[in-house]
């Protein structure tokens, strides 16, 4: 993409826009600013040529609205005591009108990256015609080829801790840049993470208004893609079989000899560097191994300071995943 095609005028149409409203879920929740998406989905017809003009003003001269840098912070609860705050995923409810535009400039982007060739390959999570299925299937086809060759295989599975909510936004922006994003675009996501602010909303209650200094907004469209985009250069010097679902991110390879452990143990190595430089971390505590094959020698891998513990059985993406490579639970 030449620099001219990077600064080009951002042009949203009145057919994608009001395509983009009728194909809204009427029934989930509203954000900040009141607006019901059912009321945006009913209106399709008469509200899409104001707001295709309001979208293409906004993005062009990088105008970021006061009421779609609100959050309205929801938790959910994933599991554990329900009384440890550690234990809820913080799910934003933003505004509708703004997701409206997400979609569009999501689409923009994911253009750009396909046409400059940046897509990270071995990336599963919120990507076009792939899946937990995809992962599984394209990570355990290696895997038990590796396997059916008599070798002994060991698995490394990864958690980074509170990956969206710690993406420094300084980073994620120079990538962008560097991926040959439209200049606009780019220009708008910048004001767009600038100025956040949000509360939590429980039971009725309602916290102070806190600003927001990092990540990327869960439960918003631009959110997932531009974690995925912020994590592309992560693993990409690996030596071992490397996947990835979002911020779950798997390693395998063949352990036979002192020389394959090397391998791998250079790999983690390598991921915590990346981590360290790019202001994430590991959750020590959640990352494990798991030997497989009857000649494994059950070698000891260090995250970092940290050696990692072994497991016999570990749920990967849903699916409950045993030494011995059955799947049957």
């Amino acid at each position: 993409m030449t620099n001219g095609d990077e600064d080009m005028e951002v042009d949203i149409t009145i057919s994608e826009e009001e395509a983009k409203l009728e194909q809204f879920n009427g029934t989930k929740s509203g954000g900040p600013d009141n607006l019901h998406p059912r009321i945006l989905k009913e209106l399709a017809h008469e509200i899409a040529s104001p707001l295709a003009r309001i979208f293409n003003e906004a993005v062009n001269s990088g105008v970021v609205l006061y009421d779609w840098r609100f959050a309205n912070i929801v938790p959910i609860f994933k599991k554990g005591k329900k009384g440890d705050p550690g234990k809820y995923r913080p799910v934003s409810l933003t505004s509708v009108v703004c997701k409206v535009l997400e979609k569009n400039l999501k689409e923009k982007v994911v253009k750009d990256i396909e046409v400059n060739c940046k897509w990270d390959k071995i990336q599963h999570g919120f990507t076009k015609s792939r899946s937990c299925q995809t992962n599984l299937i394209s990570f355990f086809e290696k895997v038990t080829d590796f396997l059916d060759k008599g070798n002994a295989v060991d698995l490394i599975y990864l958690d980074f801790s509170k990956a969206f909510d710690t993406v420094p936004h300084g980073e994620l922006l120079v990538k962008l840049e560097k991926m040959g994003i439209n200049m606009k675009i780019e220009r708008w996501i910048r004001n767009w993470l600038k100025g956040r602010l949000q509360w939590v909303i429980l039971k009725g209650e309602l916290s102070d208004w806190r600003e927001v200094t990092s990540g990327v907004p869960q439960g918003s469209v631009l959110g997932p893609i531009l974690f995925n985009l912020f994590i592309t250069d992560l693993g990409t010097k690996s030596g071992s079989v490397l996947i990835k679902f979002a911020d779950d991110t798997n390693l395998g390879g063949i352990a036979n000899l002192e020389k394959d452990w090397d391998i791998i143990q250079e790999d983690l190595d390598d991921l915590v560097n990346w981590s360290n430089s790019n202001s994430m971390k590991f959750n020590s505590e959640k990352c494990k191994v798991m030997h497989l094959g009857i000649n494994n020698k059950n070698f000891s891998y260090k995250l970092g300071t940290h050696q990692l513990e072994v497991m016999e059985e570990e749920k990967d993406l849903g699916v409950l995943v045993d030494h011995r490579m059955t799947m049957s639970r």
